[in-house]
């Protein structure tokens, strides 16, 4: 005989891409909790490691803001038990009443936290009394959460902002900067000929989305590997094919990072850069000396923007770069945005 599997604590959930954490993800996950605290149930988060557009139809799917790890730890975070799971075909054909039976059973929901203007199911009804109906079929006690006051939010709004190079507002949305996080590669090593030595980034996932070419402003956090302890340093970054160097149709985007007075070996390290600002667009130059006497300005122009950041010398937390091991399950999810 064999012994019979503990039933999960009862839970309420909150199903969604959760892509960014933004501040209207966190309207939804106090609500979230508040609930939670009135039913004396744990505040459940599920979210994806894939965009379901990837499955449903991929040359549409978008860039990624965050990280499955990333996201993870940013909603754990917020206070709430948090779970990613991949998307796949199984999921994607899942009904909505075979989704909220999978999520009672597996994670004990007794109650489910719909966001305003959502939607799941392979059959996808298309209001919420209708879903309600269905939930009550489940057992699950379905609620509406409220729409977030004050800005239009959402994951796709803030991508747009970022396309733009409109990292600082960006940052308004999300409650938080841009962040890539990547490991330092080898480059021509062209920068230091021209005293501006730069640190090559290639982002943890080519899903992530890259800011607009141009020059930013950003913090940098880094652990170089003679220095026992992260650093947080002021850069200058150039996002794009270094027109100046190589100005051929075809040369490669790349993430290049000026670590104002930093002097090290970073390369095989893990690097966070921190969008704060836009400096200018990417420009081709008539000369070297052109170029190096404009990465000055910029040098000085990113210092005296991130000034007020730097007061504290505050380390941001870096972003989780462990792969989780993510669970073979099988459901559909409110549509993301």
């Amino acid at each position: 005989m064999t012994a019979a599997t503990a039933s999960p604590a009862p839970s309420i959930v909150a199903v969604g891409m959760f892509d960014g954490v933004h501040a209207g993800h966190r309207h939804l996950l106090a609500q979230l909790k508040a609930h939670a605290a009135e039913r004396g149930l744990r505040p459940v988060a599920i979210s994806f490691a894939n965009h379901p557009m990837e499955e449903i139809a991929p040359h549409r799917a978008p860039a990624l803001l965050s990280t499955p790890e990333a996201k993870l730890a940013a909603l754990q975070a917020e206070g709430v038990e948090a779970h990613i799971i991949p998307f796949d075909h199984a999921l994607r054909m899942t009904s909505a009443e075979g989704f909220l039976r999978l999520i009672r059973d597996r994670y004990g929901a007794q109650a489910m936290l719909l966001g305003f203007n959502n939607r799941f199911g392979h059959d996808a009804p298309t209001d919420f009394a209708t879903y309600a109906a269905i939930a009550a079929r489940c057992g699950v006690e379905l609620l509406q959460a409220s729409e977030y006051p004050s800005l239009a939010v959402s994951s796709s709004v803030v991508r747009a902002m970022l396309l733009e190079g409109r990292v600082a507002d960006a940052a308004t949305l999300l409650g938080h900067p841009y962040t890539l996080t990547g490991t330092v590669t080898p480059g021509q090593q062209l920068g230091r000929t021209i005293g501006f030595p730069t640190a090559n980034l290639l982002p943890l996932s080519p899903r992530l989305l890259i800011p607009a070419n141009g020059v930013y402003a950003c913090l940098a956090h880094l652990s170089p590997t003679d220095c026992p302890s992260p650093l947080l340093l002021p850069a200058v970054v150039n996002i794009g094919t270094r027109p100046t160097i190589d100005p051929s149709s075809t040369a490669t985007r790349t993430i290049e990072a000026h670590i104002i007075n930093f002097s090290g070996n970073l390369y095989s390290t893990t690097l966070t850069l921190q969008f704060l600002h836009r400096i200018r667009s990417e420009e081709r130059f008539p000369t070297l000396a052109a170029l190096q006497a404009q990465i000055a300005r910029d040098r000085e122009a990113a210092l005296t923007l991130l000034a007020p950041h730097l007061k504290n010398k505050r380390l941001p937390a870096p972003a989780p770069t462990t792969r989780q091991t993510l669970p073979q399950l099988s459901a559909h999810s409110p549509a993301p945005t």
